[in-house]
């Protein structure tokens, strides 16, 4: 038996090999001769890392079929296998649904499985996505006075006000994250108490053209290019 790898390892692969598994179709997608339940992750996992050793693919590209929305996986593991077996496809959907979620949720099991380099690209987006949400919550946008209002002090007043009130909150809250898009459609529906309908448009589309409230989007994009080379090359 190779060094590293038991014989129930060995076995799985004998048995995906010779027993549960046909050929690739036309698309290369992988089919089951019979529907059975799930396999589990430690079963899936086994059959890949031997897939691997022997570069058995159509073993690798079932077992990545079967693991791709596996209920049993977790995301720290699959940015584990992901590093591990270079399933360069998963990294960007693994990574973007662990920046949505508090890293205090992960526990020390989950930080533990996270390769080190991926961990500290995902804790310096996070701290950076913090950062520019408060700034936003704390530093309005300028209001922009509309080409028909009257008020232009009073409105401005307001829009400091409706800001503080609305997207600042939305952007500090506690338990619910809300994206920019989602305050974006959020500005774009309400009416805002003292803000005439003219420099309220005028001023929410200042914003849109800013990006302001989109850039958390290009702060995890810059990171994945760095994180698919990196993968690549490791």
């Amino acid at each position: 038996m190779l060094h590293g790898h038991s014989s129930i390892d060995f076995d799985c692969l004998l048995d995906h090999l010779f027993g549960k598994l046909q050929d690739t179709d036309s698309k290369n997608n992988i089919k089951q001769i019979n529907n059975t339940p799930p396999e589990s992750v430690s079963t899936l996992v086994s059959l890949l890392t031997m897939s691997a050793v022997f570069d058995v693919s159509v073993g690798k590209l079932y077992v990545i079929s079967q693991l791709e929305a596996h209920p049993d996986l977790d995301l720290p593991t699959k940015l584990q296998l992901c590093h591990q077996f270079k399933i360069l496809p998963w990294l960007t959907p693994t990574f973007r649904e662990l920046v949505s979620l508090p890293i205090e949720n992960l526990g020390p099991t989950g930080l533990a499985k996270i390769p080190t380099y991926i961990l500290h690209a995902l804790i310096q987006v996070k701290h950076q996505i913090s950062t520019h949400r408060l700034t936003l919550a704390a530093v309005v946008p300028p209001a922009m006075a509309g080409m028909l209002c009257h008020t232009p002090l009073t409105c401005a007043d307001g829009w400091e006000t409706g800001w503080k009130a609305g997207p600042a909150e939305m952007l500090q809250h506690p338990d619910v994250f809300y994206s920019g898009q989602d305050i974006l459609v959020q500005l774009d529906s309400v009416e805002i108490p003292l803000v005439c309908s003219d420099c309220r448009e005028s001023s929410v589309t200042n914003v849109k053209e800013t990006g302001c409230l989109l850039m958390e989007d290009g702060f995890v994009e810059d990171k994945l290019k760095g994180l698919r080379a990196w993968l690549m090359s490791h």
